[in-house]
């Protein structure tokens, strides 16, 4: 049975190909230079994701919009029970010192998604000015 991320990249082939045809399995395992039975086996959950490369090289094929990238890559992270491949160099950056504490601390004080809505909503604030 497929996981979310087979599900994911399942749906997201659907109707995106040229004159709205699926994008086959086999385009996307040629773009991840990988078999069609790897991938194959990727979309039915018998295989983790593939690394941050191979994903890029996946959002390429499926056309994915920027929200679709991140979900992809959120999907990738939980499905390999580690965080979005997307984040560890940021996280983990030696000029970051503050990003580790402050995620340290809402853990510690088991803050929830709307004190990071919160956070999002003044980051993007920023973009504005």
């Amino acid at each position: 049975m497929a996981g979310e991320f087979g599900a994911f990249i399942d749906n997201k082939r659907k109707g995106r190909g040229v004159g709205g045809e699926d994008i086959k399995l086999k385009d996307i395992a040629d773009a991840m230079g990988m078999t069609a039975s790897y991938l194959s086996d990727i979309v039915k959950g018998r295989r983790n994701p593939p690394e941050m490369q191979v994903l890029e090289k996946i959002a390429v094929v499926l056309h994915l919009t920027s929200d679709e990238r991140e979900e992809m890559f959120d999907l990738a992270g939980r499905e390999r029970d580690t965080a979005a491949p997307d984040l560890p160099e940021y996280l983990m950056s030696s000029q970051l010192p503050h990003v580790r504490k402050a995620l340290r601390r809402a853990n510690e004080k088991n803050l929830g998604d709307d004190f990071w809505k919160k956070v999002l909503d003044d980051i993007g604030k920023e973009d504005k000015q």
